[in-house]
């Protein structure tokens, strides 16, 4: 009776065994490569950049393809059509131009016979006043972060998007804010970083970009994704400005503006 009994465990066990590999041999299907274009338009004399790439199946998400041999026009609001020069493999940059406030322009990437389109306005600037260290406690753990504070101008709607980089490395945290609450108000905002845990000595730019609505729509729907686990699945392609929906990432025309801290 007990020999039997065993017999009856192990082959429950040896199934359970079996039942679980099935479960967790997976067959992922890979979606199709799309184009990946990210671009940038500033209120700062420089190059303006643009950046073509591939993206790529859920196995190989370290390698991003870049794309070669485009045709990229940045289009003022004049008509003045400007047509960007490959410096690297899928970066394309222009001449040191500046962008304009409340101005719109139009980006156009053509590849394969296909041209892709999309046009942003740049925002009037918002004056990033000043930076300041926070220290944060949460139960016998202390963090520190930044605080940012700038005036919201009153009797428009104003985004933003906050940018931060440690020791020259820009972290993954996605930072997009509105003026929903705050309208007209001095704003005090903390910039919570969940990736890098601020030490002393750490040189810390931020950059602090007005930008437009559908620009901001991107971002916070990006940073909601990040805040859900994305890395961990396929996210959904965040609405962006591009006249196709088979297109990732996006054209932004924006301010610039940097503040610097050294975490004492």
């Amino acid at each position: 009776m007990k020999t039997h009994y065993k017999l009856t465990v192990i082959v429950l066990v040896s199934i359970l065994i079996t039942s679980c590999k099935k479960v967790i041999d997976l067959k992922l299907n890979n979606a199709q490569p799309l184009m990946v274009i990210e671009g940038n338009v500033t209120d700062q004399i420089s190059p303006q950049v643009v950046t073509i790439s591939s993206s790529v199946p859920l196995e190989n998400t370290a390698v991003y393809p870049p794309v070669k041999g485009a045709v990229v026009k940045i289009i003022d609001y004049n008509g003045i059509s400007r047509t960007l020069t490959e410096r690297a493999a899928g970066v394309y940059s222009s001449g040191s131009f500046v962008g304009r406030y409340n101005q719109t322009y139009t980006l156009t990437v053509t590849v394969n016979g296909q041209t892709y389109t999309a046009l942003s306005t740049m925002p009037q600037r918002v004056a990033l006043d000043s930076v300041a260290l926070s220290v944060q406690h949460f139960a016998n753990k202390t963090s520190k972060t930044l605080l940012i504070f700038y005036d919201d101008p009153p009797g428009s709607s104003n985004q933003y998007r906050f940018v931060l980089s440690v020791n020259g490395v820009q972290v993954k945290q996605v930072f997009a804010r509105n003026d929903q609450f705050n309208n007209g108000r001095s704003v005090q905002q903390l910039l919570y970083q969940d990736d890098v845990e601020l030490q002393s000595g750490d040189r810390v730019d931020i950059e602090m970009q007005c930008i437009d609505p559908q620009i901001y729509t991107y971002w916070y729907t990006f940073a909601q994704q990040r805040a859900n686990g994305f890395s961990s699945a396929t996210p959904t392609n965040p609405p962006n400005n591009f006249n196709t929906e088979n297109i990732l990432g996006y054209f932004s025309v924006h301010t610039s503006q940097h503040k610097n801290i050294i975490i004492p």
